[in-house]
């Protein structure tokens, strides 16, 4: 396979000598290394990508894409589920090489690239007893996590990524290189916490960090039932805010820790995040373990940056069909969808992921960032993930089916959990609101639409009367 566009061989070499970073080519040896994204159901060809080294590179990237006519992309760690990390025929603009953490403990804060990997991140800010709320996986990239919000293992305790920014350097559409702030660019800064990466291209955040040293971590799997479930749920909403988990319905994979018999049972796979004391932090526990003998329970002590350790095998690239949205309630009959659809699953590696919510995520205004679903108690994901493509078709028609149990019950949809589900599922990530005000600033900082690869929302249209 080729792709289709042609580039006017001049033009192409006027822009590799303007740009410092490397320039990859179809005919590049490592050309099929550099598209390749983290859903490996996704196999798109660009015309050219710029590992970019600087904002100045991707300045001249977004000047040379709008020139050549070339549709622009952006990656940074490369898990999109949908795969707009990359697309056909245009330019892809990787600042995966983009990866400085500067991180300053009597000030407690930092300045990182997006490039940088969330692990690399926890690993710097670790040294200093410290952190920033990202999500659940060491291997994704800041940019996208932060810019679509960023819920993880702090989020009741800490909040979200977003509420922890303090400034973004961005390129916008016209090549411009700004920094927002809550002073300088303030519209723009409101709406890149929260509304993805369709405001530019950033090169750069400013994080206030929290303080983060050891925590109580680790699994606590106990039996997958219906009354374990809604005991989960009862204890999840007494817990306090120091108490972070994700969970898993699914069939118990091998793990060293985990009795040969159980493998294969379903399990509810819980993974805390306390950031108290580790006595009190074994007391939240308690309510948990009595809802069941546990199958396992290997939580311990450990730095909060260890907590990836035990997502990584999870985390490895797959061939992965995601639904998901927010709900108010976790009720019976999503319980039983969840166990029965969970029961008949085609590959070891679906599962139903369950994320109770609260605590600081709630206590922040909904109008202070473009994230609107601040009151959503819990966030409920459907994984549905091969290896091989024979094992597509039935993957997929599972996810779809299972979805379709569950999602007339939901109220709203996080955005970096979307796959290419139409407009309409983009719009449910916002408040009516919300979504007007981020499509007006959209209007002034891209009124070309330049940056639509992504979850996009388009700029509002200019009335006659304007």
């Amino acid at each position: 396979m080729t792709t289709k566009t042609s580039i006017p061989t001049d033009a192409l070499k006027q822009f590799r000598m303007r740009v410092k970073g490397d320039v990859v080519l179809p005919q590049s040896t490592n050309y099929d290394e550099t598209r390749t994204l983290h859903n490996l159901l996704h196999d798109k060809r660009p015309a050219i990508i710029v590992q970019a080294s600087d904002a100045s590179d991707v300045a001249r990237s977004i000047e040379f894409a709008r020139a050549q006519g070339l549709e622009i992309a952006v990656r940074s760690g490369g898990h999109s589920f949908p795969g707009h990390s990359m697309n056909n025929d245009g330019l892809v603009i990787d600042i995966s090489r983009m990866t400085n953490i500067q991180i300053d403990p009597q000030q407690r804060t930092a300045w990182a690239q997006p490039g940088a990997l969330a692990g690399d991140f926890a690993n710097a800010a670790q040294e200093y007893g410290l952190a920033v709320p990202f999500g659940d996986a060491e291997s994704v990239g800041l940019g996208g996590i932060t810019l679509g919000g960023g819920i993880g293992f702090l989020v009741r305790q800490h909040g979200l990524a977003i509420d922890h920014v303090k400034a973004v350097e961005v390129v916008t559409a016209n090549g411009q290189i700004v920094t927002a702030t809550a002073t300088e660019h303030p519209d723009l800064f409101w709406a890149l916490r929260g509304g993805g990466g369709n405001f530019g291209v950033v090169t750069g955040f400013q994080y206030d960090l929290v303080e983060v040293g050891t925590i109580l971590g680790g699994a606590l799997l106990l039996p997958a039932t219906k009354e374990v479930l809604e005991g989960y749920v009862r204890v999840s909403e007494q817990a306090p805010e120091e108490l972070t988990t994700i969970s898993f319905v699914l069939k118990a994979p091998p793990m060293p820790f985990l009795p040969e018999e159980s493998v294969g049972a379903m399990v509810l796979a819980i993974f805390p995040c306390y950031t108290g004391s580790i006595e009190e932090g074994q007391k939240a526990l308690d309510p948990f373990r009595a809802l069941a003998t546990p199958v396992a329970d290997v939580t311990m002590p450990m730095p909060y940056a260890s907590i990836y350790d035990l997502t990584r095998e999870a985390t490895q690239p797959k061939r992965e069909v995601v639904r998901s949205g927010f709900y108010q309630q976790f009720d019976g009959e999503t319980m039983e969808r969840i166990l029965e659809f969970v029961a008949a699953a085609p590959t070891p590696f679906c599962a139903a992921q369950l994320r109770p919510l609260g605590g600081q995520m709630a206590k922040v205004d909904r109008d202070a960032t473009a994230f609107s679903h601040r009151d959503a108690n819990y966030l409920i994901t459907v994984i549905a993930a091969g290896e091989t493509a024979q094992e597509d078709g039935s993957v997929s028609d599972w996810a779809l089916r299972f979805w379709d149990t569950i999602k007339d019950r939901r109220d709203g949809a996080y955005s970096n959990f979307l796959e290419d589900e139409g407009e309409a599922r983009i719009r449910e990530s916002y408040a009516a609101e919300t979504y007007e005000r981020l499509a007006e600033i959209k209007r002034r900082y891209d009124p070309e639409n330049v940056f639509a690869g992504n979850q996009n929302i388009a700029p509002k249209a200019m009335s006659a009367a304007a």
